[in-house]
């Protein structure tokens, strides 16, 4: 939004609301925003601990087996020709 359209709506809602509610309505407005704001970090906050933690738990076999020391994997021979 610009600032012509700004100066626009606080012009109309101060011919709407009057001089003596105006504030009052601005802070509620305020405040609602404020929870809104809150609200949506939380949300945001949560999924990302839950989408960070999820590869940790389905990590398929493979990976753990390439994270194991040197001397715990298995030897893997080529197959012998008969």
């Amino acid at each position: 939004m610009n600032p012509l359209e700004i100066i626009l709506i606080l012009a109309v809602a101060l011919i709407v609301l009057g001089p003596e509610r105006l504030p009052e309505v601005m802070r509620v407005i305020g405040k609602l925003l404020r929870e809104l704001r809150l609200a949506s970090n939380t949300v945001l906050r949560e999924m990302s601990d839950v989408l960070d933690d999820e590869p940790s738990r389905t990590a398929p076999p493979s990976a753990v087996t390439r994270s194991l020391p040197p001397e715990s994997t298995p030897e893997r021979r080529p197959p012998e020709k008969t």
